[in-house]
């Protein structure tokens, strides 16, 4: 298995903006990978290619859990089988720049 692409995605519609970062979201669209939902994505260059999306966990009233102390949100993990390798690979940072 050879890792290809790793996204911190971004929830802030303000960091979506750059052409990289609608290309992905439009690369996920067509693989019906639900990106908003997630909080890390990982795509492997495999046949098929294979996606993992770390899916993030909601309370009752659709609040991301946050584990106490924790860095990160509660998630579990989706496996999608796409069609096609994004159109970028490497590493997406999540943060304020609206470059990927």
């Amino acid at each position: 298995m050879s890792l290809y692409l790793t996204v911190e995605v971004r929830h802030d519609p303000a960091h979506m903006t750059s052409p990289p970062y609608k290309m992905l979201m439009n690369w996920c669209s067509a693989n019906n990978i639900p990106l908003v939902t997630g909080w890390m994505l990982y795509v492997y260059n495999e046949n098929p290619v294979r996606a993992v999306l770390t899916v993030i966990d909601l309370d009752e009233q659709g609040e991301w859990i946050w584990p106490e102390g924790a860095d990160a949100p509660s998630t579990h993990e989706v496996t999608y089988t796409c069609t096609s390798l994004p159109p970028l690979s490497g590493y997406i940072v999540r943060g304020g720049s609206t470059a990927p």
